[in-house]
Parts: C-alpha cells; sequence; structure tokens
C-alpha cells in the first residue's frame, strides 16, 4: 500500500520532476529563468523577425498575439495559412520547393514549372491576401488568436530578395496587401517598409560589421552563386559590395547639391524604389528602426562576441503547460537548446526591449560545427546582437530542429529543420493559431522574460 501512494505521489509530480532533473543535469544548459536572472522587459516594446519558414512564424506569431507583438520585420515569408493546412500547397503554391527539387532531378521542364502554383498577378496576389485574412476573421472569431485591429498600430518591415529562388515575390507581396489594405490588417503606410528589389538570393543580408572570419558569412555576387560549402545552409550573406555596385550601376550615389551644376536628379527618375532599397544591407538594423524608430536606437552598433550568446533548455519550458514536456518537445520538433542574448545594459533590472527572432529552414539547432564552438551560427551571425548590445534590447532566438518522421510519415515530418506554417505531419491542424504547440513555447518563453507573467495566453491543452 505504501508503495503505491508513492508511485502515485511521484507520478502526479512528474512535470516538476522532470524539470528538477534536467536543470541539474551535467553539462545541460540551464532553464530559461536562470540565465535571464535580473531582466526586466518593456511589455509595450516586444517585437518579432524571422527569415523563410522563420518569416512565414514571425508574421503567424503576430497575428496570434498582435495585442502584445508591437511590430513584426518578415524576410521572404508569406502570408498567414498560406498554406491552408496542407504540404502540398506550402510546397507549390507559398513556395517553388518542388519546382526547384523537380529541376534539380533533371525531370521534364514543362512539368517543373507547372508545379509552381505561387501567385504570379495582381488579381492572383490579391485572392492569396483575401484568403489569407478571411482566415484570420474565422480564428479572431473563435477567440484562437488576438483581435485583428491590433495590426492597425503595428510597425512592419518586409523583405524579399530579387534573386529569391525558393519564396516567390508574389507570395510576399500577398503579404504586402495582408497587412497593409485597408479591408484587412489596415498598417499605416507610414509605418511599413517592403523592400522588394534589393539584389541578394534567399537570404539574411547582412554586411561586413562584426563579421567572423573564415566562411561562416557567405557573399552575394550577381548573379547570386551558391554560398560556401563549410556553410551551404546558414543563408547569411554579406551583400555589402554588391549593394554599393548596384548603387553605382544605378547613379544611387549623388553628390552634394553643390557639385551637381547639372541638375541631373539623384536618384534618377524611376529609380527612386531600387536606390532605396539598396540602403538595406543589414536587415536586422533595418529591421530594428523600422519597428523601434530610428530616434530611439540611439546607439550604433558595438561589437559581441559569441561567448556571449546564452543557451537555455527549451525542454523545461514545455514542463510550463505540457504533463509529458520531453514528449512535447519532441513532437514540437523543437531543439533542446534555444540561445538568447542579454545586452549588458539589461542585467541590472532596468526596462528592455524584447525582440524574438526565428531563424530559417536549416538554420536551427546546432548549425555551429566549427572545432571549439557550439551553438546556432543565425544567433551568433544574423547581426541583431550588435544592435542590440548598443540599444538595451533582448533578442530570443527559439530553435527547431531536424526531424524525419517515422514510416509512414507520422509526425512531426520535418527533415529540414523548418518552423511549422502548414501543420499536415508536422505538428497539428492549429499550427497558426495560439494553440500552436511552436507558438504556445515562444509565448511561454516570452512570459519567463516578463518574470513569470501571464503576459501572452497559454491556452490549455
Amino acid at each position: 500500500m505504501l508503495a503505491r501512494q508513492i508511485i502515485r505521489r511521484c507520478l502526479s509530480r512528474l512535470p516538476a520532476l522532470w524539470m528538477f532533473a534536467f536543470a541539474g543535469a551535467a553539462g545541460g544548459a540551464p532553464a530559461l529563468e536562470q540565465v535571464v536572472v535580473g531582466v526586466n522587459i518593456d511589455p509595450d516594446q516586444i517585437s518579432v523577425s524571422g527569415i523563410s519558414s522563420g518569416g512565414f512564424m514571425a508574421h503567424q506569431f503576430h497575428v496570434a498575439h498582435s495585442e502584445h507583438i508591437m511590430g513584426a520585420g518578415i524576410i521572404a515569408g508569406g502570408p498567414y495559412y498560406c498554406a491552408h493546412g496542407t504540404i502540398l500547397d506550402a510546397v507549390t503554391r507559398c513556395s517553388q520547393f518542388v519546382m526547384l527539387e523537380c529541376s534539380a532531378l533533371g525531370l521534364d521542364a514543362r512539368w517543373c514549372r507547372n508545379s509552381d502554383l505561387a501567385p504570379g498577378n495582381k488579381t492572383e496576389i490579391e485572392h492569396v491576401a483575401r484568403a489569407s485574412f478571411a482566415e484570420a476573421k474565422k480564428q479572431e472569431t473563435a477567440g484562437t488568436i488576438s483581435k485583428l485591429d491590433n495590426l492597425r498600430n503595428g510597425k512592419v518591415y518586409l523583405f524579399s530578395g530579387a534573386h529569391d529562388q525558393i519564396v516567390p515575390l508574389g507570395v510576399m507581396d500577398a503579404l504586402f496587401h495582408f497587412y497593409a489594405d485597408a479591408n484587412k490588417g489596415g498598417v499605416a503606410a507610414e509605418n511599413m517598409a517592403y523592400r522588394r528589389t534589393f539584389p541578394a538570393r534567399h537570404t539574411m543580408v547582412r554586411d561586413g560589421f562584426d563579421k567572423p572570419a573564415g566562411d561562416v558569412v557567405g557573399s552575394c555576387p550577381l548573379p547570386p552563386a551558391d554560398p560556401p560549402a563549410a556553410d551551404k545552409d546558414a543563408y547569411i550573406d554579406d551583400c555589402e559590395a554588391v549593394a554599393k555596385a548596384s548603387a553605382l550601376k544605378n547613379h544611387c550615389l549623388c553628390p552634394p547639391a553643390a557639385a551637381d551644376a547639372a541638375g541631373t536628379p539623384c536618384p534618377p527618375r524611376g529609380k527612386e524604389a531600387v536606390c532605396r532599397d539598396l540602403a538595406d544591407v543589414d536587415l536586422a538594423g533595418a529591421i530594428f528602426k523600422r519597428i523601434y524608430g530610428e530616434q530611439a536606437l540611439k546607439a550604433a552598433r558595438v561589437p559581441v562576441a559569441e561567448s556571449e550568446v546564452l543557451a537555455f533548455d527549451q525542454r523545461q519550458v514545455f514542463g510550463k503547460f505540457s504533463d509529458t514536456p520531453y514528449n512535447a518537445l519532441q513532437n514540437a520538433s523543437m531543439a533542446r537548446e534555444g540561445y538568447v542574448f542579454i545586452p549588458k545594459a539589461c542585467k541590472d533590472g532596468r526596462p528592455c526591449k524584447l525582440h524574438v527572432a526565428f531563424h530559417g529552414c536549416r538554420q536551427g539547432g546546432t548549425t555551429d560545427g566549427r572545432i571549439g564552438h557550439s551553438g546556432n551560427l543565425f544567433a551568433k551571425f544574423a547581426g541583431y546582437n550588435e544592435w542590440a548590445q548598443a540599444n538595451q534590447i533582448i533578442v530570443l532566438y527559439p530553435q527547431i530542429q531536424a526531424r524525419g518522421g517515422a514510416f509512414p510519415l507520422t509526425p512531426p515530418l520535418n527533415p529540414r529543420g523548418c518552423w511549422d506554417w502548414w501543420g499536415q505531419n508536422y505538428t497539428h491542424t492549429a499550427y497558426h493559431t495560439q494553440r500552436g504547440t511552436q507558438i504556445k513555447a515562444v509565448a511561454q518563453m516570452i512570459n519567463i522574460l516578463a518574470g513569470g507573467k501571464n503576459l501572452l495566453e497559454i491556452p490549455a491543452e
């Protein structure tokens, strides 16, 4: 009888015991609560951004929790519920993945082109935007996302590289209409920036500031070349030289007004958008400036050491809302460790901004394979930390890892380590709402950073 009572008592306390066991595990990362001791985030200064699948997720998260998310930066992402909950739509209508894989296999070019179903004209783009917003209204009515009116006061930055072969321009255009159209998101023009002509591939654009040695960061020559072999999956490129060359070619380098005796307009008529876009060679900085305002970023970038990016145990986050945290983490395809950067000025309790940066496919988990290094390349070198250090912005880097699923295609099927923006054979049908497993996990991370407050709603299982 006593033995049964002990077993029952242990079973009833499994989540707490599980968290305790891993908190003290040798060599394991500490709990997020331990890493962020002394941190005080301003609840009105929380924002998100992401690239590729992380761009889709940043937008999803913005829509799901717009009550508490003041702004979003989306690089090579797409509109809410773009995939309609199916993997087939995700790889044909919202990306060109099937077409690219088809071409790589040497299959019939006509068939390959037929697999590209992304919106290609104004009518198709507006149709996708309407369908996307209709789904958001449906979820708003069901109470599974924040009120959509919250989006109107948001700050939004959108970026699509001119040589992006993975997420077509039409998909990004649909996202723009989701936010900008008066009968949809209704974000004011002065609160939005959309850069769509920068000469880059599907990548996180940055410059040479604080760039690590070696092949960790690639380049983006014209036409875009393959990234270095040592870093083929990082998708982080130094595009400074390309931007300068393009600015010269397009006569964007304007002389002082007094020196322009001929009175030639600069930039030339018709090149205004191109020249404007070329200025955003540092995407992390451009995102922060759009969301928080240039006046709020009082200091310029400063160098940051790799060691200042801290790891935490993502498994313990799931213990806050799941009785089986380890299984929940595995089923969500989330990595054992996430990362956070905390500026020196944010460790003494003063209010700091919080930014959540979502990596793209094949960028999460332990992608840094250099000897003597550990952790994630995106978290270290995407360019956020240098601005964050100078301007009291905490940057959270939640992490996804690749999972292959088991035959016959049991979830989670995520061989490329992408955030879930399609649901089918991955997490579940509510992936794009506050009930989404990944969205819940990140919301819980934000709540922990907020001192354990229930700032963002975490729906029950």
